[in-house]
């Protein structure tokens, strides 16, 4: 295993190593000898199958420019953001071990509110200026459900997916206004259009631990809704359990609020200024990202920096991702669209753990690029691939082929219809990540 530092470059400088080389020179003789024992030389980048994928770090590429952005991009980093920081099922509890869904909802009147929400509400959030906003929803068991979007508008906030009789499940949405005053006149009045639906079946619920929070139920149905307005936030909760138990029900409501409401005081609302001005690529991951395009284009999904949180909400098996992200310490991951995915762990040690942690989880080894060191190549079914990769402009074909490979505290992930040429861009990945050093 190298260490971190220990790296030499070929085709880009690595200015840290090179200073401490010439320190080094400067205190050491020609006949002292020198501690440590022989080790390989770097892989000579340039040698690499990286057919016409870039190898230099995106800033030697392109500029961003925050001007250069459309309203779309601009937000899709400030829903980015918020996906962060919104519940996944274990923040809940650990039963809640099934993602059911992850909704990015880009403005008021995006049909797909209704599938969350209930069209009943959707006049609340546009008279008061709903921004954006992100739903998610987890399950205690696997729940039953095409692949094939409802795109009908109907509420829906499992994802169209069955329910089973021995199944709870919860679904919250995290909505910011801009300000407080209409973040509460939007709470107020969505939870008075829901009741309304139903208002001589429905009876009016509270909350002990979230008295500010309004809730109903329909006596007889397994099922509650709660709204409440946290500062220009409001959070609406969908909770369904086996048994119409409301005080079951109620205390469900009460743990997914308990989980979210703290997330959302480590993420202050934005206002229009503070969204222009987000940085677009924390720490520098998407400029380690495989990008194949020549400008940025931000995509709360498929061009973003996110937290391990943010990442888990598109993972279909989220225990073992998430055990596999906490015990080797990432901090954080990106995706670029039609590229590559990138996550950053704790050291070098860490992240050859994860790779070998990822690799674990494949079968069907299919042959990895020549002379790329620490890469393992797979294949799957089409119909089997992992739903986080939406970042991925794959072929129509019937089977996806995958790499994984770690360079020092990187572990990269890429995918393409066709071997020849993941291959090429799992070598271009390790030469980008190779380049890279210097950040």
């Amino acid at each position: 295993m190298k260490k971190i530092g220990t790296h030499k470059i070929t085709g880009k400088p690595a200015f840290g190593a090179m200073a401490l080389s010439l320190i080094a020179a400067s205190l050491v003789g020609c006949g002292d000898p020198v501690a440590g024992s022989p080790a390989a030389a770097e892989v000579d980048v340039q040698q690499l199958t990286v057919g016409n994928y870039p190898t230099d770090p995106l800033d030697f590429r392109f500029s961003y420019s925050h001007a250069f952005a459309s309203g779309e991009s601009i937000r899709a980093i400030a829903l980015a953001r918020l996906t962060d920081h919104v519940v996944i099922g274990a923040d809940v509890d650990p039963r809640f071990s099934h993602n059911v869904l992850a909704l990015s909802l880009d403005s008021a009147k995006a049909t797909k509110l209704t599938k969350v929400l209930g069209g009943a509400v959707q006049p609340a959030l546009e008279n008061n200026g709903m921004m954006f906003g992100f739903s998610a929803a987890a399950s205690s068991r696997a729940l039953p459900k095409s692949r094939q979007r409802d795109r009908s508008g109907n509420f829906s906030p499992f994802d169209g997916a069955e329910g089973e009789s021995e199944t709870s499940a919860f679904n919250v949405t995290v909505l910011q206004f801009p300000d407080q005053q209409r973040a509460q006149a939007a709470a107020d009045q969505m939870e008075a259009a829901d009741f309304a639906v139903a208002a001589d079946q429905n009876a009016h619920v509270t909350l002990d631990k979230q008295p500010n929070a309004k809730a109903h139920w329909r006596p007889g149905v397994p099922s509650m809704a709660a709204t409440m307005a946290y500062g220009q936030y409001v959070v609406n909760v969908y909770v369904a359990q086996p048994k119409p138990d409301l005080d079951e029900l109620r205390k469900l409501a009460e743990q997914v609020f308990t989980a979210q409401l703290p997330l959302l005081d480590q993420a202050p609302a934005l206002s229009p200024h503070e969204i222009f001005r987000l940085d677009y690529d924390p720490d520098a991951m998407q400029q380690r990202t495989l990008h194949p395009n020549e400008y940025i284009r931000p995509h709360p999904i498929s061009e973003a920096t996110r937290t391990p949180r943010g990442y888990l909400h598109y993972v279909d098996d989220q225990a073992t991702w998430k055990r596999l992200l906490e015990d080797n310490g990432v901090d954080r991951m990106s995706t670029a669209s039609s590229g590559g995915m990138l996550f950053r762990a704790r050291d070098a040690a860490a992240a050859a753990a994860l790779w070998s942690g990822i690799n674990s989880a494949t079968s069907a080894s299919v042959a990895a690029p020549a002379k790329v060191p620490n890469v393992s190549c797979t294949s799957v079914p089409k119909d089997d691939f992992d739903q986080s990769w939406y970042a991925y402009d794959l072929t129509s074909t019937g089977t996806v082929y995958i790499c994984a490979l770690h360079y020092d505290r990187y572990v990269a992930r890429v995918a393409s219809g066709q071997l020849t040429d993941v291959q090429q861009r799992a070598a271009a990945q390790y030469a980008l990540l190779a380049k890279a050093q210097y950040m």
